[in-house]
């Protein structure tokens, strides 16, 4: 029997760690080759893991919701055969995966990089202690490692041999990933019975400069304002709390396990409270739009039109469409318009780059393709795929590639270029639209388009009561970039479009 340790794998450029949205499996269950794992989600994509061997599920390494690093042991299999038997060559994640050997009463051990710091998801490895060779007795110097909050010793956790060093003196590594690998005598021991994926028992000095001083302390980590032990902040961890936001009590101005217990009284769920966690899009949907709250001044203008003859051409549309084209919505024409209009507008097909995000800021990127984002609802939230070029396409091919983005929004099958590259944003709720939206911009693009439902309303013609059917548009736009009276104009030249449908294909 031995032991194939899954590691979350690179998923990205850039990318130090994913957030697990689902697991497909539990402890005990078996797994054949290429079964689904679970889920991982970035801020650019979610894909389904799976597995490269068959085996026992003995450990997963975090809870749905959890963030995770990349290199981290995230699946600890029990397999059968030698470790040849469950590492395939050809096997793509294998770069990123570990089988651990036993034999002969020695083992492995991996030594993890441990979570050294709220927030901080890589360190670097300033200075090595050891070699590839050296034996190191329990709590011996390994490595030095860096963050931009503090220079800390890593110390090893076991007495044993260096069989490898994950990275070289200056490279920066992934909280979580195996920095050292030890052989060890004696019973099984292995890096799921240390785990360093989230916190770590592995003590560390901690000094407020570059300069490392051994003698001091070694059971606190520095973390910003936070000073806390490793327990505490797993702890701290594992119950979702802010350690910034805690008034320590510690005679070091530490948080203790006093300060947590206080704390936990204090927000204790009160009865008949039920509380879900955020995770998954819905998460990333919540920071997207609290960040464009807080960046962008928003202000939104509505005005009514009349969609009457809109309609009636798109019956008369529907009636003579061939089998080969799909239904024909409103939505089609209402992109077709919006693409014409815009052709005189492009300060609302356009991203404001205001350099909060890291990137040289202060300027405005405008656009002469349209890619509209068109936002979709789907069980795990909201999602936004990206209707490419919309200005060359019929709305025969609108309304086909529309309905495709849809249908692979709500089954997650669209690929990650798909769901980026959009100059500004349409969402529409359908016929549950209401009569005024409000919707918030996109950031960084500097306008979001918003059709309400359509409705039936008596107006007065001539001196005669006649219905129509009307649909108020919103646009919400960002005041530091667009002005209110061109918002207004803009909604005029796209609303003589809408109520008089035959000119936009005489444009």
């Amino acid at each position: 029997m031995g032991e194939f340790v899954f590691k979350l794998p690179d998923i990205g450029e850039g990318v130090v760690e994913a957030e697990i949205t689902a697991w497909h499996l539990a402890v005990g269950d078996t797994v054949e080759e290429d079964a689904p794992l679970g889920d991982a989600m970035t801020d650019k994509a979610t894909i389904e893991l799976t597995s490269p061997v068959k085996g026992v599920v003995k450990s997963l390494g975090c809870e749905e919701g959890d963030m995770f690093a990349v290199g981290g042991a995230l699946v600890i299999l029990e397999t059968e055969g030698d470790s040849q038997d469950v590492a395939p060559e050809n096997n793509e994640a294998m770069s990123s995966q570990e089988v651990i050997s036993k034999s002969s009463g020695k083992s492995t051990f991996n030594f993890k990089l441990p979570d050294i710091g709220e927030g901080v998801v890589e360190a670097e490895i300033t200075a090595w202690h050891v070699s590839a060779g050296d034996e190191v007795e329990e709590d011996a110097p390994l490595a030095d490692a860096m963050t931009d909050k503090a220079t800390i010793e890593l110390t090893s956790p076991v007495k044993g041999k260096v069989l490898s060093l994950g990275c070289e003196e200056g490279d920066t590594f992934a909280v979580g990933g195996d920095l050292v690998v030890l052989e060890t005598e004696g019973g099984e021991v292995s890096s799921s019975s240390l785990d360093g994926t989230k916190t770590s028992s592995i003590s560390a000095a901690i000094t407020p400069s570059h300069k490392i001083d051994r003698p001091k302390a070694k059971n606190i980590v520095a973390s910003g304002k936070a000073l806390a032990s490793p327990a505490v902040r797993k702890r701290a961890a594992d119950k979702n709390i802010d350690l910034s936001k805690i008034k320590a009590s510690g005679s070091e101005g530490q948080i203790t396990q006093a300060d947590l217990d206080a704390l936990e009284k204090a927000i204790e769920p009160v009865e008949g409270e039920s509380r879900i966690k955020v995770i998954g899009l819905r998460r990333v949907i919540a920071q997207r739009m609290q960040e464009a709250k807080r960046h962008i001044p928003h202000f939104t203008y509505v005005d009514e039109v009349d969609v009457t003859d809109l309609e009636a051409f798109r019956a008369r549309a529907n009636e003579r469409r061939s089998e080969d084209k799909p239904k024909l919505t409103v939505l089609p024409l209402i992109v077709r318009a919006l693409a014409l209009t815009l052709r005189d507008w492009p300060q609302f097909n356009a991203r404001y780059m205001d350099g909060s995000e890291g990137y040289t800021g202060g300027f405005v990127s405008q656009f002469s393709d349209l890619n509209l984002g068109i936002a979709a609802q789907t069980d795990a939230g909201l999602v936004v795929p990206v209707l490419t070029k919309a200005q060359t396409l019929s709305v025969w091919d609108m309304a086909k590639e529309i309905n495709r983005l849809a249908e692979g929004a709500r089954t997650n099958k669209l690929k990650p270029e798909e769901m980026s590259g959009a100059t500004t944003t349409l969402t529409s709720l359908g016929p549950l639209g209401g009569i005024v939206t409000t919707p918030v911009i996109n950031r960084p693009e500097v306008a979001i388009f918003g059709p309400n439902k359509i409705r039936k309303k008596l107006v007065l013609e001539n001196g005669e009561v006649r219905e129509r059917k009307v649909m108020n548009f919103s646009v919400s736009c960002d005041h530091r970039v667009i002005d209110g009276y061109d918002a207004a104009s803009m909604v005029q030249d796209l609303k003589a479009l809408l109520e008089d449908p035959q000119m936009m294909f005489l444009l």
